[in-house]
């Protein structure tokens, strides 16, 4: 029984020793972060200067700096940019749409329905299968199918 009550004692110590550790490399972490944006305002500071003296057209912002975007090209932000964002829909007047197009093209798979409604009416959902599922709410006239693992929506007749 004394040994256990050693080992314990020692998987203690080695806890509060890892402990400290954490919280030392965090406040280390911190004064680094602190010290780079410092740092890094202070360069910015100094190229508004240089941009100002010379009548530059195109000053460095610092929103950009901060973000690491400073030279990156639209591409390749528009790839790192993962979600759209967020628009309010009039569900009843998209329904209206989605029915006019289920008439004309009977039967849509998700995507198909999703594209033709977007050449159309402008609409986009940032995501579809719930935007459609909110439109078709209003239509109690649309059936939808799975072929497979696609969803199929049609106009019950």
């Amino acid at each position: 029984m004394a040994e256990y009550f050693t080992e314990r004692k020692a998987l203690q110590m080695t806890l509060q020793s890892l402990l400290e550790q954490r919280a030392l490399l965090r406040r280390q972490y911190v004064d680094q972060d602190k010290q780079l944006g410092l740092d890094i305002k202070q360069i910015l500071a100094r190229v508004r200067e240089l941009d100002q003296a010379e009548g530059n057209e195109e000053p460095l912002l610092a929103e950009e700096a901060e973000n690491g975007t400073v030279g990156m090209n639209v591409e390749v932000m528009e790839r790192l940019k993962g979600r759209k964002t967020h628009t309010r829909h009039d569900y009843e007047t998209v329904a209206n749409h989605v029915e006019t197009i289920l008439r004309e093209m009977s039967a849509l798979t998700l995507n198909e329905l999703c594209d033709e409604l977007k050449r159309r009416s402008g609409v986009e959902f940032a995501s579809p299968y719930i935007g459609i599922h909110k439109t078709i709410k209003h239509l109690p006239q649309v059936k939808v199918q799975k072929d497979g693992r696609k969803l199929v929506f049609s106009l019950a007749t």
